[in-house]
């Protein structure tokens, strides 16, 4: 008997990634996401090093996980508005040291385009 493959899919990648940049577990409550949330901008705020461009994008990075996270927006790859946390460099570089950003998986769209038109499921 030939087992399926176990995909994760795109959207839930995205949520994950949110988590992982804020150092959360998938079960934060919303005063933890908040307390996250203030001690990583104090951290990469921009003020802080006016020299260094990166920490723009770095905060506008957490900016999305926690608007993501915090107000339940939904990701939808058509209106961008989350596609800093696709950036695996960028999401790199607010990890801690030597941890992995979760890989992004199969959007809904397109698993169940090819499930129609390959049946690979």
């Amino acid at each position: 008997m030939k087992l399926k493959k176990k995909y994760r899919f795109k959207e839930d990648s995205i949520r994950i990634r949110a988590e992982q940049i804020l150092g959360l577990d998938s079960y934060a409550n919303e005063e933890e996401i908040k307390s996250a949330y203030r001690r990583l901008t104090l951290r990469y705020h921009p003020d802080r090093d006016p020299k260094d461009h990166s920490l723009m994008r770095k905060m506008q990075l957490i900016v999305q996980a926690h608007d993501l996270l915090l107000k339940g927006m939904v990701y939808d790859e058509n209106l961008k508005q989350y596609e800093l946390l696709e950036d695996d460099e960028l999401v790199r570089s607010v990890l801690p040291k030597g941890e992995e950003p979760e890989p992004l998986g199969i959007s809904y769209k397109d698993w169940h385009r090819k499930q129609f038109y390959e049946g690979w499921i």
